[in-house]
């Protein structure tokens, strides 16, 4: 079964490294941290409108892997704040 949050495989190339991994190589842990948190507050946007739940786990995800970056000066706080906030919102609606 595929695991369009944790594993996609779409990302996968003829490589044994995923694109974030190569990202990770190319412009170092802190500019991808950046770009993780752009991207969990895009998916927090959309989720409504997109995939819904799914779109949810991959900003936590990515909220994961800035973590694991020990990345100081990227605060997260508020973007995890809000998406537990849409996390309950969204399991009181459905």
């Amino acid at each position: 079964m595929a695991d369009n949050v944790n594993h996609p495989s779409h990302y996968e190339a003829s490589t044994s490294i995923e694109c974030i991994e190569s990202m990770e190589i190319t412009f170092g842990k802190y500019n991808v941290a950046v770009f993780c948190v752009l991207n969990a507050y895009k998916y927090i946007w959309r989720h409504k409108y997109k995939n819904g739940l799914e779109d949810l786990e991959k900003a936590q995800w990515y909220l994961n892997r800035v973590k694991s970056y020990g990345v100081e000066d990227v605060n997260i706080d508020q973007l995890r704040d809000l998406l537990e906030k849409k996390k309950k919102e969204w399991q009181g609606s459905h």
